[in-house]
């Protein structure tokens, strides 16, 4: 008989040993080294006769492959189609989430603290925001802040996304309150070796807050169009570049639409060199996507007590809107788009997209 490897197959090397895994498999093997130069160079089929006269042990662990499911005969149908969620969202997001899973964190000193504090005592600490050049320009913003009469039930209930905006400017006591409480220190703590840090609205793993906005301003009073960096320390915008068309902005974001009446927009990134400075290890990947979430959600519900309407989406051409930003820094990359302005809303307060259903239905 002839074996061949499923499709898709993954290699993985850690510092424990190589393994094999699948999407269509949950959990992982441990094989020897050796077992990735025969799989791969016979990818149209081992045959496990031969293969048992060279080295039974060798066609034992193909054997063992073949019932786990990561090898199937050349003679057999075609497979069947991967499992949900990796049937739809394909093999690369699987991997992601796979080559994450388990991995190893700080622990006692017995598994290598020690190590661990002397490596943060040798190495520079990133700086808590990106640093300004000496001459360079900023926008200083107003730090009255706005009110917000709303109460919290009303912005718990109030939250939605907002596609549809009426074209009128944003008030730049809205814009810049907004911006304070999204992206801006509140405090700051003394954390000792780990330095200073800033308290933010949103919560953020460590303090370390690596989250960088690019404010997109396409109809704010007072201030001009453009693309700007918010430096949360000095509460100002820092220029990056002249406005784009609206028809950019929509590009960027696959024409969902919002960029065409809305006041507004944030293209944020992670600077993740202040992550991994601290974190060192894949995890901290996951904890780095979860905190932009945090950040956009603080967003979203600021919006609604401000009287203000926001969508938040994680669709954009990732390279086109780095570009956009000028982002040269290998460790600095764009994670999430946000957009703003005066909402339109139907009677019910709800957006005018929404439709409430009209009959009864089955959940």
């Amino acid at each position: 008989m002839k074996l061949r490897l499923t499709d898709p197959v993954f290699f993985t090397v850690r510092g424990d040993g190589t393994y094999l895994s699948s999407p269509r498999i949950k959990g992982r093997v441990k094989v020897h080294p050796s077992m990735v130069g025969i799989l791969t160079s016979n990818l149209d089929g081992i045959d496990t006769e031969a293969l048992a006269a060279e080295s039974e042990k060798l066609a034992l662990a193909i054997g063992k492959l073949h019932e786990l499911g990561y090898m199937a005969s050349v003679d057999e149908v075609e497979e069947s189609e991967l499992p949900a969620p990796w049937k739809e969202w394909g093999a690369l997001a699987w991997q992601f989430h796979q080559s994450i899973r388990d991995a190893p964190f700080v622990r006692p000193e017995s598994e290598g603290i020690t190590e661990y504090y002397e490596l943060l005592d040798e190495s520079d600490r990133p700086a808590n925001s990106k640093r300004m050049e000496p001459d360079g320009k900023i926008l200083l913003l107003p730090r009255v802040r706005a009110r917000m009469p709303v109460s919290f039930q009303d912005v718990l209930e109030g939250r939605r996304t907002h596609r549809d905006f009426s074209g009128d400017p944003v008030p730049l006591d809205e814009f810049a309150t907004l911006l304070q409480y999204s992206f801006g220190p509140l405090r700051f703590i003394d954390a000792g070796r780990m330095g200073v840090l800033e308290l933010r609205a949103n919560a953020s793993g460590g303090s370390r807050h690596e989250t960088e906005a690019y404010v997109v301003v396409v109809n704010v009073l007072g201030v001009e169009p453009g693309i700007y960096r918010y430096e949360g320390i000095r509460h100002g915008l820092v220029p990056v570049r002249e406005a784009v068309p609206t028809e950019t902005l929509e590009h960027l974001t696959f024409n969902q639409g919002f960029f065409e009446k809305a006041g507004f927009g944030v293209f944020t990134t992670a600077f993740s060199t202040r992550m991994s400075w601290k974190y060192r290890h894949p995890r901290a990947y996951k904890m780095m996507l979860h905190n932009v979430g945090h950040v956009a959600q603080v967003f979203s519900m600021t919006s609604v007590a401000l009287g203000l309407g926001a969508a938040i989406t994680g669709a954009f051409r990732d390279t086109e809107v780095e570009q956009l930003l000028g982002n040269c820094e290998a460790g600095e990359f764009a994670t999430f788009v946000m957009a703003c302005g005066i909402p339109v809303t139907a009677g019910d307060g709800l957006p005018v997209r929404c439709q409430v259903p009209s009959a009864p239905f089955v959940p």
